[in-house]
């Protein structure tokens, strides 16, 4: 029999993840089966077996795996954007979305309080981003680029507050994407201490320095 070379075997992995995203956010997490996500990829279930020992186990990587599309998303930017640039990016991506992709991410969230590894997940997931966000704001006040003032965990954790409810009125429907956008932007603005129209607005000179917002406290 010949070998799996490892490369082809993380490939495969990847390829099962983002078809038990796709099948999982087409019909449901409770409803897919493994038979789903191998007809779907084409392949026998005892080969996806070799890959994930249960759906279970393969939702578990799809969570891990959802820091990497904000990632993703953030870095599809100039390097040289703006911090409101950025943050717009990773707003964009998620809007549009297939909201189906949006409505499995809160079924999972919902998961939380009876399944113990989806809820590690979740919080590491939180944990990271915390951890990343955290130092590259608290260096962007350093050096003048989002206005300081406040504490830059507590400007990381209202800004991901933000995103996620934001991103719960796209599902929703209540709001349509234009007024969440403008929405996004605009409190972006106040919280990273943009005055006037930001990137994405209406007459924002991109690479203007923040200046102080009513809703930032001042440095003494």
């Amino acid at each position: 029999m010949p070998k799996v070379v490892p490369e082809y075997k993380e490939e495969a992995r990847k390829k099962i993840l983002a078809a038990g995203r796709e099948v999982m956010s087409r019909k449901g997490y409770r409803a897919t089966t493994m038979d789903d996500i191998a007809e779907y990829v084409g392949v026998s279930k005892p080969t996806l077996y070799l890959y994930f020992g249960s759906k279970d186990e393969l939702v578990i990587e799809i969570v891990k795996a959802f820091p990497e599309q904000i990632r993703e998303a953030a870095m599809s930017i100039d390097p040289a954007a703006s911090p409101l640039e950025a943050w717009i990016a990773v707003l964009d991506f998620f809007l549009d979305h297939n909201p189906e992709q949006n409505a499995l991410f809160y079924e999972l969230l919902s998961m939380i309080p009876r399944n113990p590894e989806i809820a590690r997940r979740f919080s590491e997931n939180m944990a990271l981003g915390l951890e990343k966000s955290t130092p590259e704001i608290a260096e962007q006040q350093r050096q003048g680029i989002v206005c300081g003032g406040v504490d830059p965990r507590t400007l990381t954790l209202a800004i991901i507050g933000l995103f996620q409810g934001l991103r719960y009125f796209s599902l929703v429907g209540v709001v349509g994407r234009d007024e969440l956008r403008e929405c996004w932007i605009e409190l972006g603005s106040a919280l990273l201490g943009y005055r006037g129209s930001p990137p994405g607005g209406k007459g924002k000179e991109p690479g203007q320095k923040p200046v102080a917002s009513p809703m930032v406290k001042k440095q003494r």
